[in-house]
């Protein structure tokens, strides 16, 4: 786990951000507003939250070669009464 979010540290920094600023939207500022103008600080931080979770997706996505991984050997035994 630590190796994917070393490789993809700004996908993780920069999604995070994202979809926190959206939350600020929606919970802090909407609700101080009126109007057409708190609707659309609501649509605009839903869309960002939506924006960093999909940001977050591309942090985690493996490169097609490391899609697949071939093992050789047989996993090890677990249960200690056989």
């Amino acid at each position: 786990m630590n190796r994917v979010i070393g490789e993809k540290k700004a996908y993780w920094i920069g999604g995070t951000v994202t979809a926190f600023l959206g939350v600020a939207l929606v919970r802090l500022i909407s609700p101080e507003l009126e109007g057409a103008l708190g609707w659309a600080t609501l649509a605009a931080g839903h869309a960002l939250v939506i924006a960093g979770l999909t940001i977050i997706v591309f942090g985690t996505r493996r490169k097609p070669a490391e899609a697949f991984v071939t093992v050789n050997e047989p996993a090890p035994e677990t249960r200690g009464d056989g």
